[in-house]
């Protein structure tokens, strides 16, 4: 796969909507409704540009920092998150060695959020 550094590049070409903040249990529920439609409609894609450049992995990312201590749980069982975090946090804890290895990537991840008290 694709290191983050590329989908940064791709996302940041993209306008996202702006997404209203609401109350956190429906803040939850609109991730994982984005959440199941990304999936869906990318599980058969291999082309990472097509699977960031969805129009909802793009209403994730547009959800922001108040998102992150949720992602940074699932990428405990899941690892895809991997592409949104530096979307949302403009930054990426990521090596370069580890660019594309999705479990070091979210092992970064997953320290990152230890180190910045969000895990």
């Amino acid at each position: 796969m694709q290191s983050s550094r590329i989908g940064r590049y791709l996302m940041a070409t993209m306008p996202v909507e702006d997404v209203p903040r609401p109350a956190s249990e429906s803040f939850e529920r609109r991730l994982r409704d984005l959440e199941t439609q990304w999936k869906t409609d990318t599980e058969f894609l291999s082309d990472a540009r097509k699977i960031i450049n969805h129009s909802a992995f793009k209403a994730i990312i547009a959800l922001g920092k108040d998102v992150v201590p949720i992602l940074l749980r699932d990428l405990e069982t899941k690892s895809l998150w991997v592409w949104a975090l530096p979307e949302i946090t403009d930054e990426d804890p990521v090596p370069a060695i580890d660019g594309g290895n999705i479990r070091k990537m979210a092992e970064a991840w997953i320290k990152w959020g230890r180190e910045k008290g969000l895990r």
